[in-house]
Order: structure tokens, then sequence, then C-alpha cells
């Protein structure tokens, strides 16, 4: 069956490079049956992406991707907002919800550590508390924030591997009741929880979240999962989306899921 890619990135974002009609024009070269874009909307000073988010510009990149797919592929308008829950009333005074297909939100800097996005936060402290309390700051989001989707959960093992740190621990095991909190407020607020495969790219060589995340989420009821690989640039562009099927399978998943106009649809993962 045709994979959606629910989180890609375009050059809309600083940190991306790829326009996204030439995007769209690739997922059909690829096979996709739709592609999720997402524009950064960061309001963290600390974050590289911050205060370079523009509507007007992304919304024509968006409608020119849409021409180019020839309703060959559904093209979905989205934004990856970084920690809504701290800054939401300053993210919808810049950006309309509601013109938006989906909201993802996005965790990159925990309070009082900094940045988890790169190995400076762990070099000269303790790597476990500031785990834990990346996930006790993921619980205040997922039970506060105006979102759709949780984006990359888990990422905080990006700098750890980065810094030569143990990624391999078992969150599950660390904190039962944390990680329980953060999925079963998912379920019940009917947010979706992302599949992020841009881990399996990296040093981690894991997915956002692990495969025994991902479990756990289905074992509670959890049925709103999103695909995507985070892509940026060449030549990662729609990585992994193949695996992350697979993994889905395994753990009982029949469909993913896009969102239009903020509501969800189900895609089978397999015909």
């Amino acid at each position: 069956m045709p994979l959606p890619d629910m989180h890609v990135h375009t050059s809309d974002s600083p940190d991306a490079e790829i326009p996204a009609r030439i995007l769209v024009r690739r997922g059909r070269e690829e096979g996709l049956s739709a592609i999720g874009f997402v524009a950064h909307l960061d309001m963290n000073p600390e974050d590289s992406c911050y205060d370079s988010f523009d509507p007007l510009g992304y919304e024509e990149s968006v409608e020119g991707a849409r021409r180019e797919s020839e309703n060959r592929i559904t093209v979905m308008k989205g934004l990856e907002v970084g920690e809504p829950h701290r800054f939401q009333a300053r993210a919808k005074a810049l950006a309309d919800y509601s013109d938006y297909d989906f909201i993802v939100g996005a965790l990159h800097h925990v309070e009082g550590a900094g940045l988890i996005l790169g190995d400076e936060v762990f070099r000269n402290s303790e790597h476990l508390p500031i785990v834990e309390e990346y996930y006790r700051e993921t619980l205040r989001m997922v039970e506060t924030a105006d979102m759709d989707v949780l984006a990359h959960m888990g990422l905080v093992r990006r700098g750890l591997a980065m810094a030569g740190l143990d990624h391999a621990f078992d969150e599950i095991s660390l904190w039962p009741d944390l990680l329980r909190g953060i999925l079963s407020a998912l379920i019940q607020r009917e947010v979706a929880l992302e599949l992020n495969t841009s881990g399996l790219r990296r040093k981690e060589k894991t997915t956002y979240p692990t495969p025994r995340v991902i479990e756990l989420y289905r074992e509670m009821g959890g049925e709103r999962i999103t695909l995507g690989s985070d892509s940026h640039r060449d030549p990662h562009v729609f990585f992994g989306l193949a695996e992350g099927r697979m993994i889905l399978l395994e753990k009982g998943f029949e469909k993913t899921f896009i969102y239009r106009a903020r509501e969800p649809r189900p895609l089978p993962l397999f015909g």
C-alpha cells in the first residue's frame, strides 16, 4: 500500500533545504499517498528556528505544491509548534490554527536544562534526571496544548547519542507511571502519537518513540498514530517509512492517520 509521510519540512523553515513543490514531485515518484508538510513555529530564542515563520510565504509554497500534485497525492499544510504548552497564546497570534490541516506539538527544549537536540546540555550533567524532566514536560504539553499530533516522543535520545552517552534505556521501566500518564493523556484527548523514523538514520538507530513505547500505547487502547520521516534535506527525504510501517504492523496496528482541516482520516497500512 502507498504510505503517507506526515512530517516533512520544506525550505520555508531555515533548517530545511528542499522546496515543497519539489518534494511533492519526488513523493509522486516514490509512490507516496500523502505528504504532511510542517513549518517550524518556534518562539524560544534558544532554538535555531526562532522567529523564522512566514505564514504567507508558507501558504504560497503549499499551494504551489498542491498544483504540482495534480491531485495524485494528498498535500496537507501543518505546523510544528515548539513547546506549545509554554507559547500557545503567542503561537495562535502568529498563526490561525483553523487555516491548517494539523498542528504538531514538539518538545525541543526542557525548562531548567536547555535544548535537547544537541549534546551541550548533557556534557556536565547527570543525564537521567534531564530525561525524566523531558518526559514530565511532555506530559504537561499533551495535557494542556492545542495540538493534533505529538511529534518525536523520545527525541532526547538524539542529544544523548551525540554526547556518547547511554541512549538504550527503557523509559517504561524507569518511569512507568509517567509514561503511562503521557499515553493515557494522548488517548483521552484524542491526540495522535507520531512514529518518527528520523532516529533510524542517526547514531541512536531507533524510532521516536521506541517500538516498546508503541507497543504499550497499543496495549492501552491507543489507535491514532501517524508516520513521519522528519525530512529536512537530502539524502534523508522520506527515510524509514517502510521500516516504520513494519513496526506498526508488528505491534498490531492496521491503519495510520492523516489530517484534513484538523480532522483525522485513517489509511490502511496494508492491502
